[in-house]
């Protein structure tokens, strides 16, 4: 069976997940789709770390004036067990990424770089806001390795962007099952309601840890968002998709944003102590940090975000930091 063929099977078999997460009741709620879209061609940069990430989720917001939203099937019943309240966002998402060596061209990758490594995974996500207090946890499964599809969907961009072949995917660690949750906690510090269509400032710190076979990490973030809005789009800035992840705009507003991630990592799939079969002498870079600077439009229905991010070398073999763009289009759902 090819890998394309096991991705496919993969996606099939991971159905009942999201069907479980989204078997709420609908109530007063918005409901949008989102499509992000990450990668290194956006600096002008090819390989050399985490060099591209594909996200689509489905995501239920409570609308403006709602306490939350209606119990989801599958998150409810865990959110408790991790203290997080009622749901004031959820989403579903379906997600792939790649990690590549820096150069891609040679057959056998510098064992000191990072590896060839492809996921592909649903997340099923939860963020519970009581206050300026907000809770966000996430529940992942998928697949690492060939199942992934990370080899033919690198294949396939490069070949259309007219760039660099990769060479190097048979060294990328075999096929595994993907499993892993998130927790964390924010505190939102503003300079007015957030909700009127006057400019505002305010600032988001938070912290917590993520647990799993791709990636085992303990860090916080701290974010600065100056707009319109901002208390609407609080829920969706919180890793609620991805660690760098752009904040989704709902409705009309606009804003501008910087933030810092740090991290002390324990863990990463392919390095280190998790080798792929080739072999690799490469050391994980435990303390990572990942600038980001960022702009978010929402013209009612739609908005648009992108961001520049740099970011630490994922092994301690070379010191060049990594730089990629991030954009997020978010349409409503009717």
């Amino acid at each position: 069976m090819t890998p394309t063929r096991l991705a496919a099977r993969l996606t099939l078999a991971l159905l009942p997940l999201s069907a479980l997460s989204l078997s709420g009741t609908a109530a007063a709620e918005d409901r949008h789709l989102t499509v992000m879209f990450q990668n290194d061609i956006f600096a002008g940069a090819d390989g050399g770390g985490y060099t591209n990430g594909l996200m689509v989720a489905y995501v239920r917001s409570a609308a403006p004036g709602a306490a939350a939203l209606a119990p989801d099937g599958l998150l409810s019943s865990v959110a408790p067990l991790l203290a997080v309240g009622p749901a004031a966002l959820t989403s579903v998402s379906l997600n792939q990424i790649m990690v590549t060596p820096e150069d891609i061209s040679r057959k056998n990758p510098d064992p000191m770089d990072a590896p060839y490594l492809g996921a592909l995974w649903v997340r099923a996500a939860q963020v519970s806001v009581q206050g300026d207090v907000a809770d966000m946890f996430s529940l992942n499964l998928g697949m690492i390795g060939p199942a992934s599809g990370a080899r033919q969907a690198q294949t396939f961009i490069h070949r259309i962007t007219g760039s660099t072949r990769p060479e190097g995917w048979d060294s990328q660690v075999s096929n595994r099952l993907l499993y892993g949750i998130e927790r964390y906690r924010a505190l939102r510090l503003a300079s007015g309601d957030g909700e009127s269509v006057a400019p505002s400032l305010d600032a988001i710190v938070l912290g917590g840890v993520e647990a799993s076979n791709l990636l085992s990490s303990v860090g916080g973030s701290a974010i600065l968002r100056y707009g319109t809005s901002l208390k609407r789009s609080y829920a969706s800035s919180l890793r609620q998709l991805a660690r760098g992840a752009d904040p989704l705009m709902f409705g009309r507003g606009w804003m501008v944003y910087l933030a810092v991630h740090g991290d002390h990592f324990f863990s990463h799939a392919g390095i280190s102590n998790d080798l792929p079969p080739a072999g690799t002498r490469a050391e994980l870079r435990e303390s990572q940090l990942l600038g980001q600077a960022g702009i978010a439009y929402g013209w009612g229905d739609s908005s648009l975000a992108f961001s520049l991010q740099n970011t630490s070398a994922l092994t301690t073999g070379t010191g060049r930091r990594k730089t990629y763009g991030s954009l997020t289009y978010t349409t409503a759902l009717r």
